[in-house]
């Protein structure tokens, strides 16, 4: 399996971009040593999602940046992308695996130590976890989880666990010390009038 060498992941969701280009922002982000992106944006069209998987694998292919898109297994393949991510109740990881070969990654939402258990029985290489904190781009998924769930997983997973939900980089200690490998990131990057200076701060953070 491929080995999971990050620890912060962007997120993408243009719609928290202040009606700033998304490609234009990964562009900076990337320079400022974003290490990896998930492309995920869920209500475009597959013309609009190729289109736009297109524009920001661009910019990560130069600088090695692992580009991992959500559910897409046929886009994933047709643009040789760096992985794909599988919602909970998406399609196994195990067929995924058998289908993409053992170079790609295979990313996990989970929701409950369940899902984590599940995630942890072949075929994926990391999973993210939350909300851990509450943040609006992650109420749909229930009440948030907290720091003590996230550690009691952390625990039982032998895959990298990543925490999502609310995080920011002041959180970044809390959840490393709970047993997380890294963090997932959506709002804290996206929303910040200077994305360049937010992932420094997240990276100097995880590398403390």
């Amino acid at each position: 399996m491929p080995s999971v060498n990050f620890r912060l992941l962007l997120v993408t969701d243009r719609t928290q971009t202040s009606g700033r280009s998304l490609p234009s922002l990964i562009r900076q982000a990337v320079g400022a040593g974003l290490p990896a992106i998930q492309l995920r944006e869920r209500d475009l069209s597959t013309k609009d999602l190729l289109s736009l998987a297109q524009e920001i694998q661009a910019v990560t292919t130069p600088h090695a940046v692992p580009l991992i898109i959500n559910d897409r297994v046929d886009l994933m393949l047709a643009l040789n992308l760096d992985g794909v991510h599988l919602r909970s109740d998406s399609v196994p990881p195990v067929p995924v695996r058998r289908l993409i070969g053992s170079r790609r990654l295979i990313g996990i939402s989970t929701h409950s130590a369940e899902d984590v258990r599940c995630a942890n029985q072949g075929g994926a290489d990391y999973v993210v976890f939350g909300p851990i904190f509450d943040t609006p781009s992650k109420r749909a998924f229930g009440s948030p989880l907290g720091l003590e769930l996230l550690a009691e997983v952390c625990r039982q997973s032998a895959l990298p666990v990543f925490a999502i939900g609310g995080i920011t980089s002041d959180r970044v200690r809390e959840v490393r010390r709970a047993g997380a490998h890294g963090v997932a990131v959506i709002g804290a990057l996206l929303t910040h009038d200077d994305i360049g200076a937010a992932v420094r701060a997240f990276m100097q953070t995880l590398d403390a």
